[in-house]
């Protein structure tokens, strides 16, 4: 029986954890990063496999065994990462945990992407329940998967002595194929896609593949080796997938039909592929590819995946991102805390201190011992927000839920009503420009402070709604133009729900929308750009509405980012949408803005 340890694995482990990392860094650059994920199904579902089979064949395959390896492997490490990070946010950023406690019995008993997929049904839930583990979804497919896997094995090993081996793998192929083809059939153009990136349904197919894979390599010696020229296009092709992850990981968009149409599918096979000629004896690409760094960072990817999303997250939350070469600052610290809990994980599951005995050995042990007393204490501040994380958030939501339906109906009374628009008000003090008639179209950060821009814009008529996105601005902008509504002013407020830039679709409804309203070229428009720190479309939307005050000398930007990132007291708890106080900020930006540029173009 062949050792258990594959060569070359680590360095796919490398792979897979380098076009995650990225793409959670610069998700507009390495918009295909995410494909790492697919790699890391397929080399689980290959690994289980292989153990299992390897395991069996030698007899040491049994339940405790491998629920206890799986247990051990996985939860002494998470624990650490989860109570952490809960602690510090709970000294730095209070309100991102402030109703942690779902989440994390979410992540814990192995259902966060069911969990995230139930919160993006309901608006506002999606919006406040970003959070430091949104990545954590994958783990949940993962211990799913764990769960599952004795059941699935005791399947496989009943074909096995009924039909062969052949018959088992097969079977475990098709099922991947079946399973392969759920997520182009449920695929619709435009939908939110939440439902089947999260799926386990829709995504075990990859855990399928690599498991066929995995049975086909257990119990085989290769002990016949190709001639050299036999195997050249084999080394051809595993360049070839290389090249072509790496394009991939730069191109592939994450919101594209064609990802969900089979494109997430063929990378996955292309991983197969990979991972099939990295293993194999007979290229010896495994051995090439075993070099200290990939091993090093491979052997460590899990912690690295692990910790990538809390750190990222407390950089775009506290602004650090501001700073210079925040890049690399959040990579060390990535690296830093993978170092010390892995090494305070295998400690906790030896359950014993590390060995003392040259002078190395006791530095180590004493570094170990200082930062964990550390890392105690802020786990400890973890546990305590985890118990404080209940009615807060909630209470936030409530309110914000309550200020959104009245403007709502204040809103949706106005534009039934038979009269022509609305008087202006009386203004308590002489305007420099007559604002009356401003058109406002936006979402719901616009809908929230609706009331206090009819006061500063008395006459407006104003066009809000939850959860909207850039695609409905031209539609609504023509039927408010076909009622005589679309003057001179036009404020819009659109980037808090996705990208208004950074994906051709978008782009395209972005163009559309300024073409129409720049039909008429004295026409002022006012974008208001976005403040949402946690979603990462904000600088890409904000970047753009930059570009098209630029190129459009009748369109403003309307800084509301540079205004609230300095008063987060503005906000509420979910740190998007103006409270009381910020509301009657964001409606005096607005108003100033527009007083700034009409009173220079009308000197």
């Amino acid at each position: 029986m062949s050792n258990q340890r594959i060569s070359g694995l680590d360095a796919l482990r490398t792979l897979a954890i380098t076009g995650v990392t990225f793409f959670h860094m610069f998700p507009d650059t390495i918009r295909g990063g995410y494909l790492g994920v697919s790699l890391f199904f397929v080399l689980t579902g290959y690994l289980l496999a292989y153990t299992s089979e390897t395991d069996w064949l030698a007899g040491k395959f049994g339940i405790f065994r491998y629920y206890g390896k799986r247990i051990k492997r996985i939860y002494p490490s998470l624990l650490i990462v989860l109570l952490t990070t809960i602690g510090i946010y709970d000294l730095l950023v209070p309100k991102v945990i402030a109703a942690i406690r779902p989440e994390v019995l979410s992540v814990l008993l192995g259902y966060n992407n069911w969990w995230q997929i139930s919160q993006n049904a309901d608006y506002f839930t999606r919006l406040t329940n970003t959070s430091p583990f949104t990545h954590l979804w994958f783990l949940g497919i993962e211990l799913q998967y764990y769960l599952v896997w004795p059941l699935l094995f005791l399947v496989y090993t009943w074909i096995y002595r009924l039909f062969g081996k052949t018959a088992g793998i097969a079977l475990m192929a098709l099922t991947g194929i079946a399973t392969a083809a759920l997520m182009p059939m449920m695929y619709q153009p435009g939908m939110d896609v939440t439902r089947l990136y999260y799926g386990t349904d829709t995504r075990i197919y990859a855990l399928l593949f690599g498991a066929a894979m995995g049975f086909h390599r257990a119990g085989h010696a290769y002990t016949i080796r190709l001639r050299e020229n036999s195997s050249t296009w084999k080394y051809v092709c595993f360049y070839l997938f290389l090249v072509t992850t790496f394009c991939a990981y730069m191109l592939m968009d994450g919101q594209s039909s064609f990802t969900y149409q089979g494109g997430m599918l063929m990378m996955t096979l292309l991983f197969c592929g990979l991972i099939g000629l990295t293993a194999s004896p007979k290229l010896n690409l495994g051995r090439y590819l075993d070099l200290p760094l990939f091993g090093w960072i491979g052997k460590r990817s899990y912690g690295i995946f692990l910790w990538q999303y809390p750190v990222i997250f407390l950089f775009n939350q506290q602004g650090w991102t501001n700073m210079t070469g925040w890049p690399l600052l959040e990579l060390a610290a990535i690296l830093i805390l993978t170092v010390w809990s892995d090494a305070l994980a295998r400690t906790l599951t030896r359950l014993q201190l590390p060995t003392i005995g040259r002078r190395t050995a006791i530095l180590q042990s004493l570094s170990l011992l200082i930062v964990s007393a550390f890392g105690v204490v802020l786990m400890g501040y973890g546990c305590h927000g985890i118990m404080i994380s209940a009615e807060q958030k909630a209470d936030d939501t409530a309110i914000l839920q309550a200020r959104l339906a009245a403007n709502a109906a204040e809103l949706e009374s106005q534009q039934t009503a038979e009269a022509a628009p609305p008087a202006p008000a009386e203004p308590t003090e002489p305007q420099p420009v007559d604002l009356s008639g401003t058109v406002c179209i936006g979402d719901s950060v616009m809908l929230g402070s609706a009331h206090q821009l009819q006061k500063v814009l008395p006459g407006s008529w104003i066009d809000a709604e939850v959860s909207r996105y850039v695609g409905s601005g031209l539609e609504i902008a023509q039927s408010m133009n076909a009622q005589g509504k679309l003057g001179k002013l036009v404020v819009i407020s659109l980037g808090t729900n996705g990208p208004i830039a950074g994906q051709e679709r978008y782009e395209v409804q972005t163009r559309a929308l300024l073409e129409y309203l720049c039909t008429d070229p004295e026409r002022q428009i006012f974008w208001v750009n976005t403040y949402a720190p946690h979603l990462s479309w904000q600088n890409t939307n904000n970047d753009y509405i930059n570009q098209m005050t630029a190129a459009h000398p009748n369109v403003h930007a309307v800084d509301w980012y540079g205004l609230v990132s300095q008063h987060p007291e503005w906000l509420s708890g979910d740190g998007i949408h103006p409270n009381d106080d910020g509301t009657v900020q964001y409606a005096n930006l607005i108003h100033d803005r527009m007083v700034q540029v009409l009173s220079k173009k009308a000197k």
